[in-house]
């Protein structure tokens, strides 16, 4: 593979589903790696349209520029892309090499699990951190992982964790979950998390599923920016919690807001440090499907774990589920110390907006 086309193949895994022209790919590509001239890139463009690797779609004086999902070769040379930048992480984070060995040799024996990615590498390698998304396989086209190779895969990281000495984040989706998430008009940490970062274990197991997809016609669209918690708007949080059945007494419901995933408004609840709302946390999971997978992550990442345990024990204890349960025993065994809520007011709260 050529630099040229390797640096538009990167540039456009890393926005799927983001309409580009030419010139806006040239000057994605500039800010990626530097440098990127217009005719180059125009020329390649030209050959790889040829060959059948993108689509060149006229827009009014543009032509828009996208993966052709449909074209078989896609996967493969897309699994060639991920190889070259797991190359180039590795020369440049030596650090990193016994972690990716360890994790490979690990799961090459567990056949439940599809790829391995490792989410903004080179920011999260300058914290002594890693951010994993482990991609498993669907039972049937449940949601929801198996319990005991979700088990497994936390254990794992456990351990992982303990010999590097190194805080290791980790989100596990069955393939059916994953796909749901991406075609999801919601915001959520999944489609943030394939706009940086590098599949090193089985890349072509996840451009399949990319690929299968595109050709169900599923809409799959990542996200450039990584929303905080703690910094999600008031008119958001509001438009949100009324989504989602919680409207608050004496606030006007916002006409308009950006759809968020229950799993980043219920970290946000917690992260904005507001008693009364994050008092609102069981209720809201307690009325909604939620994936609880996510909401570990989520309260991992965020250092949010303490508080998160408190409230969904006194959820598991007002509205018992197997899937909350098993991650407060996975957030037990991960030995985080829960911070207390204040049952009563919740479960009044809970019997309040009818989530019991």
């Amino acid at each position: 593979m050529d630099e040229t086309t390797f640096r538009i193949l990167d540039t456009l895994a890393r926005g799927l589903g983001i309409e580009l022209s030419i010139k806006a790919l040239t000057e994605k590509i500039g800010e990626l790696y530097g440098s990127a001239y217009y005719v180059n890139i125009y020329k390649k463009l030209q050959q790889l349209a040829e060959e059948g690797i993108v689509r060149l779609t006229r827009m009014g004086n543009s032509l828009i520029v996208g993966l052709n999902f449909k074209e078989y070769m896609i996967t493969d040379l897309l699994t060639e892309m991920e190889f070259r930048n797991k190359q180039t992480l590795l020369r440049e984070h030596r650090e990193l090499q016994m972690l990716f060995l360890e994790l490979e040799t690990y799961c090459r024996d567990l056949l439940f699990v599809r790829s391995i990615s490792i989410i903004k590498p080179y920011k999260n390698a300058k914290l002594n951190r890693a951010e994993l998304l482990f991609l498993i396989r669907a039972h049937g086209m449940s949601f929801y992982p198996d319990e005991k190779e979700a088990e497994t895969l936390r254990n794992m990281v456990l351990q992982l964790q303990a010999i590097h000495n190194m805080k290791i984040d980790f989100l596990i989706l069955t393939d059916a979950k994953f796909l749901d998430m991406l075609s999801s008009d919601e915001i959520n940490p999944l489609k943030e998390m394939i706009s940086d970062k590098i599949t090193f274990f089985n890349p072509q197991n996840f451009w399949m599923a990319i690929k299968v997809a595109a050709e169900r016609n599923i809409p799959v669209k990542a996200e450039e920016k990584e929303i905080s918690p703690a910094k999600i708007p008031e008119q958001d949080l509001v438009y949100n919690l009324a989504r989602f059945g919680y409207k608050e007494m004496g606030t006007q419901m916002p006409a308009h807001g950006r759809n968020i995933c229950i799993e980043y408004i219920a970290t946000a609840l917690i992260a904005q440090g507001d008693a009364r709302r994050i008092e609102a946390v069981p209720v809201i999971l307690a009325k909604n499907s939620v994936n609880f997978d996510i909401l570990l992550f989520l309260s991992q990442k965020y250092r949010l774990s303490e508080r998160m345990l408190g409230l969904l024990k006194i959820l598991q204890e007002a509205v018992p589920r197997n899937d909350s349960e098993a991650v407060i025993k996975a957030m037990e065994a991960m030995k985080i110390k829960e911070i207390p809520a204040d049952k009563k007011s919740i479960l009044e709260k809970m019997g309040l907006y009818n989530a019991t």
